[in-house]
């Protein structure tokens, strides 16, 4: 794998941006299709002994892609498959699903950067909410021996913490201010 590794990394300094030139009337936004990834990665590819292929794997609700890095040498690198579920179970909705599968599949193996508006706006989700760990946040604040101190740590988790876990901090921060400020008197 010596002979890819080393093409890759020359290959991949040289990969310029993918172009933002297509427009998703939908969205009113623009981003990289699939021809201007394959514009941006196949010259510097191809002056390094490289190449692509895509496979595409059975999967029922939607397409699986793998990308494959091959070297001039026979060697090659799976950089994984990727699944993108198809919205309409019908030739348009899986031919829609496979472009945008090949193209954050390539997009991703090489590196490629192009941020994607369209992307963006399809995927418009309320933010994840990562549950805090309490105990975590309860011993810091425990070891706090300052009420500046303990002001900076509840700060620093409170736009993180949902209702519940902010009154938690607000009862536990409380009692520990008491007690500082009995220590402190």
């Amino acid at each position: 794998m010596k002979e890819l590794f080393s093409a890759f990394v020359k290959a991949q300094a040289q990969i310029s941006k993918a172009s933002k030139d297509s427009t998703n009337p939908h969205f009113k936004s623009k981003y990289a299709d699939l021809e201007s990834v394959i514009d941006a990665v196949k010259p510097a590819l191809i002056a390094n002994g490289l190449a692509f292929i895509q496979k595409f794997h059975d999967c029922e609700d939607g397409v699986r892609v793998e990308t494959v890095i091959l070297h001039e040498s026979g060697q090659e690198l799976s950089c994984g498959t990727l699944h993108i579920p198809a919205n309409k179970k019908d030739a348009q909705g899986f031919g829609s699903a496979a472009s945008y599968a090949r193209r954050y599949s390539l997009q991703s193996a090489l590196g490629v950067s192009a941020s994607d508006d369209d992307g963006n706006a399809a995927v418009k989700s309320a933010p994840v909410k990562v549950a805090l760990d309490m105990v975590d946040i309860d011993n810091e604040m425990i070891a706090a021996t300052s009420l500046e101190q303990l002001r900076e740590i509840t700060k620093r988790y409170w736009s993180l913490a949902t209702n519940e876990e902010k009154a938690h901090i607000k009862a536990m921060g409380e009692s520990i201010k008491e007690e500082l400020e009995i220590k402190d008197s």
